[in-house]
């Protein structure tokens, strides 16, 4: 009876390890474009004592959606990373 495949429950370790290294790559595009959004917005002055928001631009707005196509990636990936996968089930 060794031709039929045992079901395993959950996914191997190396697809586990895979998904969190994807998990953390992604966590990190996600603070990477937080800190976008957060220099595109506010602006500093030449004596660095005077901040001011600046709302508005293009650069701000494409920030702000590459802040979300981030966390959105991120999230979905967390969620992969909780349940099994088709391929190890």
């Amino acid at each position: 009876m060794s031709l039929i495949k045992k079901k395993t429950s959950g996914c191997s370790p190396m697809c586990k390890s895979l998904k969190w290294t994807v998990t953390v790559l992604f966590f990190l595009v996600s603070v990477a474009a937080l800190v976008g959004v957060y220099q595109t917005h506010v602006l500093l002055s030449s004596d660095g004592a005077r901040m001011s928001m600046q709302f508005g631009t293009t650069s701000g707005s494409l920030a702000i959606m590459a802040f979300v196509a981030a966390v959105t990636c991120w999230m979905k990936q967390m969620v992969s990373c909780m349940t099994s996968c088709e391929v190890c089930s």
